[in-house]
């Protein structure tokens, strides 16, 4: 059977889903990130941190949308380019009118809570690779939890208790991120989220 000749029309060209920014192209979101490790995350002085925006996050079957994510460099990474973590923003929502520049530290802030070093066990220490650079890994979220479950049983487990009182702590400095939703309203499911 002979093949069937195909459509002369043009192909689209692939989309680009990643752009890095440099500090020259971007220096304030730069600055932005260098105070929050200081203030932070002193750890990740040393470390060396790219910001690229991702436009391809869309929202998924729940309603959940990807703000940010930290991405720990592989060796090979490493050994190509200068970086150790990179942190992909969701450019719509950072350049979206109602996001608001406490926001924004905020998810940086959440982003760089995930990079911080691999620690020898016996002497806690960064560990370190054979060519003497400090070796990271990625950190877990603190709490995982459905608001139902909250809502039907409380703080029923120890993460739930670390977390009340992290925001407990947060409304008696009166820090609150202005949301949309009035507090007398009852929970709804998040459309939110940040990995």
């Amino acid at each position: 059977m002979p093949r069937r000749a195909r459509s002369a029309r043009p192909r689209r060209p692939p989309t680009v889903a990643f752009t890095l920014l440099t500090e020259d192209s971007h220096p304030l979101l730069y600055v932005r990130l260098r105070d929050l490790i200081a203030a932070h995350h002193g750890e990740l002085l040393d470390a060396r941190i790219a910001l690229a925006w991702c436009t391809s996050w869309k929202l998924d079957v729940d309603g959940h949308q990807v703000l940010g994510r930290c991405r720990r460099a592989t060796d090979l990474d490493r050994e190509l380019h200068a970086w150790d973590f990179v942190i992909l923003l969701n450019r719509e929502w950072w350049e979206h009118e109602q996001c608001t520049p406490l926001q924004r530290d905020a998810l940086l802030d959440h982003e760089l809570c995930h990079a911080t070093t691999r620690d020898d066990p016996h002497t806690g220490e960064p560990q370190r690779d054979a060519r003497g650079r400090i070796c990271y890994r990625l950190r877990k979220h603190d709490l995982e939890e459905f608001i139902a479950i909250a809502q039907r049983w409380g703080v029923w487990k120890r993460d739930l208790e670390l977390f009340a009182r992290g925001l407990a702590m947060a409304a008696a400095r009166g820090q609150r991120l202005p949301i949309d939703q009035d507090p007398d309203d009852p929970p709804v499911q998040s459309t939110g989220g940040v990995h």
